[in-house]
């Protein structure tokens, strides 16, 4: 029974290591959210530096979470997803809604679509009736006009009947661990999605040496009890 409990304590060991190796999040910061307002808000893209393996890479985002809210070098930390899995998002279970954001999304980095700012504001706005539904309507900051709306509509319509026939996989979802944010009083920041491939970053030093000590500490058990 000795030996079985030292198994198991070994194994959990290995596991809580492999947990912690594969549970890495990514540094983000805020920089700014550019220079396009519609409706009383930026409208991005929003221009943000992620930091992966001590570099830092620039990224400019859509932000798919109008309820929340962010600041000017802001960071916190973020899990990736892609489609179709969709592992880390914030709202779970909603694979359509972010197909929706997704095509959205590509129609925004549309060549004849993403030099137009008006276009770009039309989009974000149509981005953000999708999770936060009626807001572009609700129009909370008395500024959008009638046509921008229209406009709005217009978009959210097309992602509800196109969404189906998008190709996602180059997308990248960045959802914010909850409580990563410094300062901590801004409150959790917004979820954002872009285009590329996401990139793990490195584990930690720590984390490599645990997950290495628990596996030879397993060779030295076995060698103990079958040499």
């Amino acid at each position: 029974m000795k030996f079985i409990a030292r198994a198991l304590c070994l194994m959990l060991l290995l596991i809580g290591a492999s947990s912690k190796l594969s549970a890495n999040s990514i540094p983000i910061t805020m920089n700014n959210g550019g220079s396009n307002v519609m409706g009383g808000v930026y409208v991005g893209p929003y221009n943000l530096t992620l930091t992966i393996n001590s570099k830092n890479v620039a990224v400019k985002l859509v932000c798919d979470d109008f309820n929340s809210e962010v600041f000017n070098n802001e960071k916190w930390l973020v899990k990736t997803s892609t489609f179709p899995s969709l592992q880390n998002v914030k709202w779970t279970g909603q694979t359509t809604k972010y197909a929706e954001v997704g095509w959205l999304v590509l129609q925004m980095n549309l060549p004849a679509n993403k030099t137009n700012p008006t276009t770009v504001g039309d989009i974000q706005w149509a981005v953000w009736d999708i999770f936060a539904p009626g807001v572009s309507n609700s129009n909370p900051y008395g500024t959008l006009s009638a046509l921008d709306k229209t406009n709005v509509n217009n978009w959210l319509s097309l992602a509800q009947a196109n969404y189906s026939t998008g190709n996602y996989s180059s997308l990248v979802i960045y959802t914010p661990v909850p409580n990563s944010q410094i300062p901590s009083s801004y409150g959790t920041p917004q979820e954002y999605v872009g285009t590329g491939t996401p990139v793990a970053p490195t584990p930690e030093p720590s984390s490599l040496l645990l997950f290495g000590t628990g596996v030879a500490a397993l060779a030295r058990w076995r060698r103990q009890i079958f040499s």
